[in-house]
């Protein structure tokens, strides 16, 4: 539909000098995003670039960190995953995402 639009809108992650984490739910309802960020993942590897790649194949598109309250049930949205893999995504990821805010080497994941 829109394939003359892709490589505008591709985002040039081998190109960012920037601290990658990615978090990915493998049940997400809305989008496949877990195959979305294997594919960044993948090209900023081919690239020789550190990347960090945190996923949950039960999880869904709203992962939990540590403190958060389960999403709302949306009228309008299907997440998928469930509250227990949403959270457990965002506790494994939370310690990744805070070594990258405060500039720290990527660990492997």
């Amino acid at each position: 539909m829109f394939a003359d639009r892709v490589d505008a809108a591709t985002i040039a992650v081998e190109k960012s000098t920037a601290d990658l984490v990615l978090v990915a739910g493998g049940d997400d309802a809305m989008w496949p995003s877990l195959p979305f960020a294997e594919e960044l993942a993948a090209r900023r590897r081919t690239a020789g670039l550190p990347v960090r790649l945190i996923s949950g194949p039960d999880a869904g598109h709203r992962p939990r960190f540590p403190g958060e309250s389960p999403a709302p049930v949306s009228a309008s949205f299907l997440y998928g995953g469930s509250p227990a893999a949403d959270a457990a995504l965002g506790t494994d990821a939370w310690p990744h995402v805070l070594d990258a805010l405060r500039g720290g080497r990527p660990r492997r994941a």
